[in-house]
C-alpha cells in the first residue's frame, strides 16, 4: 500500500565534550499519512541542550537541497514550498485517533549535511506552537474542533459551536498582567527612570509629599460628591456663554462632562433598528473575549457610521475641543473634528448571534471567575484603565518628544496643565503597535448612548491632574514598610502617610501598571493612594442621545458584569405604535465616539482609515497586528459614502476624509510666521486644513516644493494655485 507522508523535525544540538565527539540533540518527528498510515513522534535528549532551529527534513532524515527561487511565503529556497502542506498534515494528525509511536532520531551524519533555512517569525511560531500542542495533547492555534471528538475516534456529526466556552476557554485575564507582582521590563527602562529623576531628586521627593496631601483631600471631596460631580449641559445651551462658562470650569476640574440630547431620539432609534438588522445578516466576526462580552469588534455598523457623521455630534465635539487652551498652537484645527473608527458595546438579548446572551447564562462559578479577571467592583481588587498609551508616557520617544509631563518629572506637578495640547500634538501614544491602542491625538475619549443607560456601567476617576501626576511618579517611590493585612484603620493610614514613602535610589525596571502594547492600568494594590473604590464614581443616568466625554488621561472602568442590571436597561419604545426588532430584543447600544482635531498626523491616519472604510475592514489601530478580526465587506446594509452624505452632509464627509476641508484663507510661505497675528487662529487652522487636503487628495492639490540651498532647506518661492482657494 502506497502512502504520502509529511515529517516535521525540530532539533537542537551542542557539543558537550572537549574532543568534539559528544553531542546532545532534541528531535520531535511527526509523520502523518494522508492515506491512513500510522503516525509517530519521538523525543531524544542529552544532558546539554541549546535551542537552535534547523531545517525541515524529509521522512528519511536527509536534508533537501536548495531548489528554485525563494518562496514568497516563508523565504525558503525550496520548490514547492512545504509550509501549507505541513500545516495541513499537522491538523490531520490531530484529527486521527491513532496513538503516537516513537521513531529513531536523526543521526549526526544527517545533521552535518543539513543547512538551516530562514522562515518568517509568524510561521515559525505557528509551527512551533503546533508541534508543542502535539506533544502536550492540546489544540494547535486557530483549530476550532473539540478534543473529545478525537478521543472517541468517531467523526462529529455536528458543526462546532462558534460561541466561546466561558469556563474552559477564557483568554488570559487582566490580572495576569496586573497581579500581586509588577511585570519586570527590559533594562533600558531602568535607564529611562534614572534619566527622568537625575539632578532633581530632592525636588521630586518634596513634590511627592505635597502630591499625597493634595490627593488625600481630593479623594474625600470626590467621595462626598459621588455621581453629582459630573457636569452636564444641554445641547441647546452650548452657545449660551453663561451656561458654557460653568460647564467649562467643572469639566476642566474633573476631566469629564455630559452633553445632553445630542442625538435626537428618532435618529437614535433608527440607528439601533438598522444595526439590529445589520447584525442579523452578518457573515463573520471575532467573538469578544469572555471577560468583556459586550464589546464587539464592529466598526461600520449603521449605529457607528451614523453617529460619527451626525451634525449635532460634530458640533458637540467642536464645542468640547474648544474648551482646551489651544489658542497658541497652530498645528491643530479643533473646528475640523475627524471621525475615529472605534468599537461599540451591545447590551441586552441575543442579536444575530452576537449579543452577550448568545451563549446562554453562565454558571455562578464562571461569573465569579469573570468578575475577578476583569477587576470588577465585586472582585478582590479593582482595576481602572487609562487610554492613549502606557509606557509611552515615560519614554523619550513617546510623550517625551513633546515634553508633555516634564513638569511632573521635575518635581513641579503644580505647573502641569492637562488642558494644554501644545505638548501632545507631537507625542507618540503607541510605540508598540498594541491592539486597539489609539495612535492619533485625541482630545477626549467619549461614548454616545443610543438608549437609556442607568448608573453602574461606566465609572470614572474625576482627577485629570492629581491622579495623573500620581501614577506617573509612583514607579519612582516605594514604601518603607509593607502594607498591612487590612486596608483600613491606623496601620493603613500610617502606611499611606508621606513619611512612609521614599524615592528609590537604585531604579528597577518596574513601571506599575504598564506593559508594552497594553493600556495603562491602575490597581488598588499598586496605587493605594487613589482609593479606587471610593474615587471611581459612576456617572448619572444617560438618556437616549447623551454624549459623555472625558480627558484622555482620565482613569475609567467599564463593566460587563451580568449582575449589573443597569447595563441591560431596555431601550425606550419607538415613537410609532409598530413594534420593532429592537424593542423585542431589548437591546442597548453604546458607541465609542472620541473627539479628535485635525492635525497632520491625524490626517495621515484618516487616509488609512478611509481605505478601510471603503473596503469594510477594521479600523487601522485594531487590525495592524494581524489580530484576525472579521471583515464587514460583505455585510448586507453596510453604510457607504452616500449614507454619510445624507446624515452629515459636507461636514460628515470631511470628518471621514471623503471630502476636502474648507480652506477660507491660505497664507503663503512668507506669511506663515504671521499666522499668529490678527485672526491668527483662523489662518493657522486654514493652513492645517490645506495640509490635510494635500495628504488626503494629492491628485487635486499642489504643495510647496523645497530645495536644498547652502546650510539647509528653503522654500522654492513658487506656488501653484490649488483647488478650493
Amino acid at each position: 500500500m502506497t502512502s504520502t507522508s509529511a515529517a516535521v523535525s525540530t532539533r537542537a544540538m551542542r557539543d558537550v565534550d572537549m574532543s568534539g565527539t559528544g553531542t546532545a540533540s532534541i528531535q520531535v518527528s511527526v509523520s502523518a499519512s494522508i492515506l491512513g498510515t500510522s503516525t509517530s513522534t519521538s523525543t531524544h535528549t542529552s544532558p546539554s541542550i541549546a535551542n537552535r532551529s534547523i531545517p525541515t527534513t524529509t521522512s528519511n532524515g536527509s536534508a533537501d537541497k536548495d531548489q528554485g527561487s525563494r518562496c514568497s511565503q516563508c523565504g525558503r529556497r525550496r520548490k514547492p514550498c512545504p509550509c501549507n502542506h505541513v500545516a495541513q498534515q499537522a491538523q490531520q494528525l490531530l484529527q486521527q485517533p491513532q496513538m503516537l509511536e516513537p521513531t529513531p532520531p536523526i543521526s549526526n551524519g544527517s545533521l552535518s549535511t543539513a543547512r538551516p533555512r530562514r522562515i518568517s517569525k509568524l510561521k515559525h511560531r505557528t509551527l512551533t506552537a503546533t508541534l508543542s500542542s502535539l506533544k502536550t495533547g492540546n489544540n494547535p492555534p486557530s483549530v476550532s474542533f473539540s478534543l473529545e471528538t478525537h478521543h472517541s475516534g468517531e467523526p462529529s456529526g455536528e458543526a462546532a459551536d462558534p460561541r466561546p466556552d466561558l469556563a474552559n476557554s477564557m483568554e488570559p485575564p487582566v490580572l495576569s498582567f496586573y497581579g500581586t507582582e509588577p511585570v519586570p521590563l527590559p533594562t533600558r527602562f531602568a535607564h529611562i527612570k534614572r534619566s527622568l529623576t537625575q539632578g532633581h531628586e530632592e525636588a521630586l521627593s518634596a513634590s511627592w509629599t505635597r502630591l499625597l496631601r493634595a490627593l488625600s483631600s481630593a479623594v474625600s471631596h470626590i467621595e462626598s460628591r459621588g455621581s453629582n460631580i459630573t457636569p452636564s449641559i444641554d445641547f441647546s445651551e452650548i452657545a449660551n456663554p453663561t451656561e458654557t462658562a460653568a460647564f467649562a470650569r467643572d469639566l476642566k476640574r474633573y476631566g469629564l462632562g455630559v452633553v445632553r440630547g445630542v442625538v435626537p431620539r428618532p435618529d437614535a432609534q433608527a440607528a439601533i433598528d438598522e444595526t439590529v438588522k445589520y447584525l442579523e445578516t452578518k457573515n463573520d466576526f471575532k467573538t469578544p473575549p469572555p471577560q468583556d462580552p459586550t464589546c464587539f469588534d464592529f466598526f461600520w455598523t449603521p449605529a457607528q457610521v451614523r453617529t460619527r457623521a451626525h451634525p449635532r455630534v460634530l458640533e458637540a465635539q467642536r464645542f468640547a475641543m474648544g474648551l482646551w487652551d489651544a489658542d497658541g498652537d497652530d498645528r491643530m484645527a479643533a473646528r475640523f473634528p475627524i471621525a475615529y473608527a472605534d468599537r461599540l458595546r451591545i447590551h441586552g438579548a441575543n442579536v444575530g448571534g452576537v449579543g452577550p446572551e448568545a451563549g446562554g447564562e453562565p454558571s455562578e462559578e464562571v461569573q465569579r471567575a469573570f468578575v475577578e479577571s476583569f477587576g470588577d467592583f465585586a472582585s478582590s481588587t479593582v482595576i481602572a484603565q487609562v487610554d492613549n498609551g502606557s509606557l509611552e508616557r515615560w519614554e523619550p520617544d513617546g510623550y517625551g518628544r513633546g515634553g508633555t509631563y516634564d513638569a511632573v518629572f521635575k518635581g513641579e506637578w503644580e505647573k502641569y496643565d492637562p488642558w494644554d495640547p501644545t505638548f501632545r500634538v507631537t507625542a507618540t501614544p503607541d510605540l508598540y503597535n498594541g491592539y486597539g491602542a489609539c495612535s492619533i491625538f485625541r482630545m477626549y475619549q467619549g461614548v454616545v448612548a443610543l438608549s437609556t443607560i442607568e448608573p453602574g456601567l461606566i465609572r470614572l476617576l474625576p482627577s485629570p491632574k492629581l491622579a495623573t501626576a500620581y501614577f506617573l511618579l509612583r514607579p519612582f517611590f516605594a514604601p518603607k514598610t509593607p502594607p498591612p493585612a487590612h486596608r483600613s484603620g491606623p496601620e493603613w493610614d500610617a502606611f499611606l502617610a508621606p513619611e512612609n514613602w521614599e524615592l528609590t535610589e537604585d531604579h528597577n525596571t518596574v513601571i506599575h501598571g504598564a506593559v508594552p502594547g497594553h493600556a495603562q492600568r491602575l490597581t488598588e494594590l499598586w496605587h493605594p493612594h487613589l482609593h479606587l473604590r471610593r474615587t471611581l464614581v459612576t456617572i448619572p443616568t444617560l438618556q437616549t442621545g447623551d454624549y459623555i466625554v472625558w480627558h484622555p488621561d482620565l482613569a475609567y472602568h467599564m463593566t460587563s458584569n451580568p449582575n449589573v442590571m443597569a447595563s441591560r436597561a431596555p431601550t425606550p419604545p419607538p415613537p410609532s405604535d409598530e413594534a420593532t426588532t429592537e424593542s423585542k430584543n431589548n437591546v442597548s447600544i453604546l458607541v465609542y465616539v472620541p473627539a479628535a482635531p485635525l492635525t497632520q498626523t491625524n490626517a495621515l491616519y484618516l487616509a488609512r482609515q478611509r481605505k478601510t472604510f471603503l473596503r469594510g475592514h477594521p479600523g487601522p489601530d485594531f487590525d495592524s497586528t494581524g489580530s484576525g478580526l472579521g471583515s464587514e465587506a460583505s455585510h448586507s446594509g453596510r453604510p457607504g459614502e452616500t449614507d454619510i452624505a445624507q446624515v452629515g452632509g459636507p461636514a460628515g464627509l470631511q470628518a471621514m476624509g471623503l471630502a476636502p476641508f474648507d480652506v477660507a484663507s491660505t497664507p503663503t510661505g512668507e506669511d506663515r510666521e504671521e499666522a499668529k497675528g490678527k485672526d491668527g487662529k483662523g489662518r493657522a487652522e486654514a493652513e492645517v486644513a490645506r495640509l490635510a487636503n494635500i495628504i488626503l487628495f494629492p491628485d487635486r492639490y499642489d504643495f510647496y516644493m523645497t530645495k536644498r540651498s547652502g546650510g539647509g532647506l528653503e522654500g522654492s518661492g513658487k506656488r501653484v494655485k490649488v483647488e478650493g482657494e
